[in-house]
């Protein structure tokens, strides 16, 4: 039985959609195969179990339904699409066909909706600096792919499927029910050829009649700038081929955001250490500090002013180079100051320094506030 989707993420029936993808972005990073190259198969099935339980709960229908009608509201009773409540204002051939399997007219809907070909979903790993600038990506995607030998037919090489001679291609049989309400009619797939309107009686060898065969599909997807962990960029038609000429379906990638080693992210807000020595902050200076926005191969970097007197854990901003959003919004770069400490000096260094001690004020200022709590204002942590 499939675990509760608000267990999964570890957040309650109650949480707002923030909460719902914070706890997403924790768990994709912990569980994602590629930071757990020892454990991967485990790996690999809670960070899918994590996705498909975002999946629901970030879709406000979907969340609705799932909260409703549990599992099945989204998945169905096989594990299939979820049933969609929100079509019922279709009239009465919408109806006819959730009561009695159909009316005039559906039969091809069905048979459409029946040889469609799949979603599919991959993973998409991006840099700190592809989120920021957008990129295009080539994808290699595992899919089912129209049988070359064939045409996607399913007859052997030379030969054609034939029409169902039961249901005269139709792909679907009707009977005339009599109820207490009148006289309905009843449609429902075909029993002689599954829907399909045509039997093949000599199936392709090369793709044993299904008119696909496995293989991948090379696929060009643009990124826009900003995205961010748990974002979806959906490629229409790029998902399994349909059979015997049905329309493909879609492919959905799912952003996930590489750890950065000088930059982290909060919201649309880059944030980033600066290093100072002793003399550069007691003294002040103008500091070049890197961003992620990249000039070819070359990171493209802003002059700071940091004024003298800079104490550990002060914040500097560099307007308009956060990340993109929707509205076209950039957030800053907030960079925080490190003042670091040096762990050898030269014996004029320590003489230089011995003066300087004699000179001070003996009483050193304390501040309410030190260094991590100022980080954590700037990170935005409680």
């Amino acid at each position: 039985m499939a675990r509760d989707y608000y267990e999964v993420l570890g957040v309650q029936k109650t949480a707002s959609a923030d909460e719902i993808r914070r706890a997403y972005r924790k768990l994709a990073r912990e569980h994602h195969p590629d930071v757990n190259p020892n454990n991967k198969s485990d790996s690999e099935a809670r960070f899918k179990e994590v996705g498909e339980a975002y999946n629901v709960l970030s879709d406000d229908q979907k969340r609705a339904r799932y909260d409703r009608f549990g599992p099945e509201g989204v998945n169905g009773p096989s594990g299939g699409p979820g049933v969609d409540f929100g079509g019922m204002g279709g009239g009465l051939g919408d109806l006819f066909e959730v009561f009695f399997g159909g009316a005039a007219g559906g039969g091809a809907r069905a048979r459409e909706d029946l040889r469609r070909g799949s979603d599919l979903r991959i993973d998409v790993s991006m840099t700190l600096e592809e989120c920021w600038s957008g990129v295009t990506k080539e994808l290699r995607v595992p899919s089912l792919l129209t049988c070359k030998p064939c045409a996607g037919t399913g007859a052997a090489p030379g030969t054609t499927p034939e029409t169902c001679v039961q249901c005269a291609g139709s792909g679907r049989i009707r009977e005339v029910r009599q109820t207490f309400f009148g006289q309905f009619v009843q449609e429902a797939p075909c029993p002689r050829c599954s829907g399909r309107g045509r039997i093949i009686t000599n199936p392709c060898p090369t793709c044993k009649g299904d008119g696909r065969t496995r293989s991948e599909r090379n696929v060009t997807v643009s990124i826009p700038p900003g995205v961010d962990e748990g974002d979806r960029v959906r490629i229409v038609g790029a998902g399994e081929d349909g059979q015997q000429g049905s329309p493909p379906g879609d492919l959905y990638c799912f952003i996930y955001a590489e750890p950065g080693d000088q930059f982290a992210r909060r919201d649309n807000d880059v944030l980033y250490v600066m290093n100072l020595s002793f003399a550069q902050a007691a003294l002040g200076d103008t500091f070049s500090v890197p961003t992620l926005e990249m000039n070819g191969d070359v990171r493209v970097e802003h002059d700071l002013s940091i004024p003298a007197g800079t104490q550990n854990g002060s914040t500097f901003k560099v307007n308009g180079k956060g990340f993109t959003t929707r509205s076209g919004y950039r957030g800053d770069q907030i960079c925080v100051a490190r003042v670091v400490v040096p762990k050898k000096l030269t014996d004029r260094q320590k003489e230089l320094l011995r003066e300087f001690a004699g000179t001070e004020d003996q009483h050193v200022e304390e501040h309410p506030r030190g260094f991590f709590d100022r980080l954590k204002d700037a990170i935005g942590l409680d």
